[in-house]
């Protein structure tokens, strides 16, 4: 083939050598084409997923805002319910400083502002704003209502001024109208408002920015792809080396990359297994992270070996109603404790008071704190009681030590020395915990096995 062709061709005809520039010149051609192309498609790719992961973070911005606004409504009901002064300080602190509500809207603005998404999230804030206003109210009114101090309270609470006709109520009818604010219809009403505003963001998101966005995309990606699949055919049509070297360099890699795009195309469009799984690993280790903090929660808040609320949680408990209040604080210990390890083993001492524990926590109220604070030693404050309901708290002791009494399995018979004292007791010392600790000393000097009341 060395000569022929330039014998062949002669003057009139094209060389080899011209032939194979022609052929290595549109081969260089088309192969940067083909390269612009391939740079678009993975280009387009990109954006498809940042479109998405773009939806995905603005669908969270909807989420904080929905859950810090229940959050608010759960601290703002807590309160006027239990008085729980907590309640009223977590509540101030997001408004002021963790603003998840504000912070949600703000980052939404950076993609979608001026959308409708953004407008329907606004008025989300804008309602939730309202309702916080209804609940700052309620609040203040609860404060009057128990005669609490208000300078303990966050000034946004406490700077709320009273109607002259709620000032006039009395203290229950304060309390009651609390509860009523954000309790009431008016009030689901503007919560039922938020999540309606919040889900038409979500609908605007899916169905008017996103997706439109992702149309856009698709249209230019499919483009992109159908030039290429045009540039290989010419590739192929051009010369064998160049097609060879073309398919080992470029088109191979290419056809893979495609191909891989192809098999998680409908990810950005109408989420895919590659988008999915990366859906599902994001929220799967969100919920690993919720768990992992849940857990060390609870292991900071309870006793191992029970699962009663620790001494941490009793002496929160203790110095929240330091100055009293409507409780009942009653101190239990196993009776001659000591003496079921030195029989019958330590093995046996924890099944004592893990039997003590469950029987405690299964005979009071889900609002009531069981505690044990040490060895066999437990205390349970019941809440929103007072003294009237004396027979109650005694006869449910009495059926605990009952129980207890008659133990089932190979467990010793187990007796109890209870020591109780009431927010409105008589005579009290001023520590209610010290005022139940005399008592439970009385019923051990009288022998044990007894239930005293301050």
């Amino acid at each position: 083939m060395g000569k022929a062709p330039k014998e062949s061709f002669g003057t009139k005809g094209v060389s080899i050598r011209a032939v194979n520039l022609i052929m290595l010149a549109a081969a260089v051609i088309l192969s940067a084409l083909l390269l612009i192309f391939a740079y678009r498609t993975v280009n387009g790719y990109g954006r498809l997923q940042a479109v998405t992961e773009e939806y995905m973070h603005c669908r969270q911005d909807a989420t904080d805002l929905m859950e810090a606004s229940d959050y608010l409504t759960e601290m703002a009901r807590e309160f006027v319910v239990t008085g729980n002064r907590q309640a009223a300080l977590d509540f101030a602190e997001e408004v002021e400083t963790s603003r998840r509500r504000e912070l949600a809207l703000e980052d939404l603005g950076r993609y979608f502002a001026g959308s409708d998404a953004y407008t329907y999230l606004n008025s989300a804030l804008d309602e939730s704003n309202r309702l916080a206003e209804t609940e700052y109210y309620a609040m203040r009114l609860y404060i009057s209502g128990r005669g609490y101090d208000v300078s303990d309270y966050p000034g946004l609470i406490a700077d709320v001024a009273l109607d002259n006709a709620d000032k006039a109520l009395s203290g229950g009818e304060k309390i009651e109208k609390a509860i009523d604010l954000v309790f009431g219809g008016d009030y689901a009403a503007g919560k039922s408002a938020i999540r309606e505003e919040v889900s038409n963001c979500l609908s605007r998101l899916i169905i008017e920015e996103i997706e439109a966005r992702q149309q856009t995309i698709e249209k230019r990606f499919v483009f992109d792809l159908r030039v290429q699949m045009i540039l290989i055919i010419l590739l192929l049509v051009s010369v064998a080396a160049v097609i060879v070297l073309n398919f080992r360099l470029v088109i191979n890699p290419l056809t893979r990359s495609v191909s891989g795009i192809r098999s998680e195309g409908r990810i950005p469009l109408v989420g895919s297994r590659e988008m999915r799984f990366v859906a599902e690993t994001f929220n799967s280790m969100f919920e690993q992270s919720r768990r992992d903090r849940d857990q060390l929660s609870y292991e900071a808040s309870h006793d191992e070996l029970t699962g009663l609320y620790n001494r941490g949680v009793f002496e929160k408990v203790r110095a929240e109603y330091s100055r009293g209040g409507d409780i009942a604080m009653m101190i239990v210990d196993v009776d001659y404790f000591k003496q079921i390890n030195d029989t019958y083993g330590h093995d046996m001492g924890d099944r004592v008071l893990k039997s003590v524990a469950g029987v405690l926590r299964s005979s009071f109220r889900h609002e009531d704190y069981v505690c044990r604070i040490g060895g066999d030693e437990f205390v349970v404050v019941m809440v929103n009681v007072t003294s009237e309901l004396k027979d109650l708290v005694e006869r449910k002791l009495r059926d605990a030590a009952k129980k207890l009494g008659e133990p089932q399995d190979d467990l010793p018979k187990i007796t109890l020395s209870v020591g109780i004292a009431f927010g409105d007791r008589e005579n009290p010392t001023g520590d209610i915990y010290k005022d139940a600790d005399t008592a439970l000393y009385r019923v051990k000097d009288a022998g044990r096995n007894g239930i005293m009341f301050y």
